[in-house]
């Protein structure tokens, strides 16, 4: 237990300095580093509350900045695909959620493409792109809890400022970690050690978010977007590399 302990508080620190930073990439990050110790169904479980503690502080860091229009029209497809992927998480094999892992890096990887794409030529994904790619980013986040980044080159889109990306990014990981511990915890998927083991974390997270935003204001905007899209697609690379 102590391993575990001692592992979810770094695994917060990761998570809480990019999410802070960016908007992105600390599950993609940290699922990777995880799965390395930990079967992969524990893994989904046990960070919850982890990223859970990770959302609440960076919302709170970026509260005044969350407002974009893309966050809240991918809401509902989110919600809906977390409750569809709960029921799929509850009877996947380990061995298959490794493969299904596998299989969103690849996406991930050839969505930031595309985004990348689309950022050269100052051009961005429709509106409506976000009603069925926020169902399958809420299935893949029930799956592996990363299916938030997979929304971020979408949410990026909206030409916010770098600060209201991060805020609105944030809120969405709150929704999401805060649904996923409900329906988790009906499933009987999360159980009350899983928090317990979490607790511990939480200043590894205030650490890492505080720092996270000051890095963050050290980012020139002009560059800010190719940043994130590079993350994501080296931490797709990482993922499929490890799982």
């Amino acid at each position: 237990m102590l391993t575990v302990i001692i592992v979810l508080a770094i695994a917060g620190l990761l998570a809480s300095l990019t999410t802070a930073t960016l908007g992105v990439g600390g599950g993609l990050l940290v699922m990777p580093m995880l799965a390395l110790f930990f079967p992969a169904r524990l893994v989904i479980a046990s960070t919850l509350p982890m990223f859970l503690a990770n959302a609440v502080v960076t919302f709170w860091i970026y509260r005044r900045t969350f407002k974009t229009v893309r966050v809240f029209w991918v809401l509902p497809g989110v919600i809906l695909g977390i409750i569809a992927g709960t029921g799929i998480v509850a009877h996947l094999s380990g061995e298959l959620l490794r493969m299904v892992i596998g299989g969103v890096a690849v996406f991930f990887l050839l969505f930031t493409l595309v985004s990348g794409l689309l950022l050269r030529k100052n051009m961005s994904f429709p509106l409506w792109v976000g009603v069925p790619l926020s169902m399958v980013a809420g299935i893949v986040s029930s799956l592996s809890n990363i299916g938030g980044t997979l929304l971020s080159p979408y949410v990026l889109a909206d030409q916010a400022p770098p600060a209201y990306f991060v805020g609105g990014m944030s809120f969405l990981y709150l929704v999401m970690t805060g649904l996923k511990m409900l329906t988790f915890s009906i499933a009987g998927l999360l159980h009350w050690q899983d928090i317990w083991m979490s607790l511990p974390s939480v200043l590894t997270i205030i650490i890492g978010a505080r720092t996270g935003q000051y890095l963050h204001k050290k980012i020139r905007v002009i560059y800010f977007r190719w940043v994130v899209l590079g993350v994501v697609a080296v931490s797709s690379v990482l993922l499929l590399s490890s799982r």
